[in-house]
């Protein structure tokens, strides 16, 4: 991030609301598959539920969480409700955030024994 951009963002408060809101919504572990499951393509509520195994009430409730942030928009199909991803470069931070844990979970584990130093858990 440039100096410009680092700045507008540290002086903004409606911009880091919007920051921590995304957050907020990534903060629930089936929003988090919701958000992976969308990544391969756009998914009716029907369908997230059974891929997931939440209840649809449950998958609906996560959604409108996750379209509230504005990660998430719909178009309607009919009767139908197809979900889809807003923005791509949410996946881009799950990456880096899944890095991290995963190098931190090696190092751990390495330190305990469980993996030898040099192998990776990959």
């Amino acid at each position: 991030m440039g100096p410009s951009k680092k700045i507008l963002l540290e002086n903004n408060a409606e911009l880091l609301e919007r920051v921590a809101s995304r957050f907020r919504a990534l903060s629930d572990q089936n929003r988090l598959r919701i958000m992976l499951r969308l990544k391969a393509g756009e998914c009716s509520v029907g369908r997230l539920a059974d891929e997931l195994g939440v209840r649809q009430p449950s998958v609906s409730k996560h959604l409108s969480v996750l379209r509230q942030a504005g990660l998430v928009d719909v178009r309607h199909e009919g009767a139908a409700s197809i979900f889809f991803a807003r923005d791509g470069s949410i996946y881009d931070m799950c990456e880096i955030v899944c890095g991290g844990v995963m190098r931190q979970l090696e190092q751990e584990m390495i330190a305990l024994g469980m993996v030898p130093a040099g192998k990776s858990l990959n």
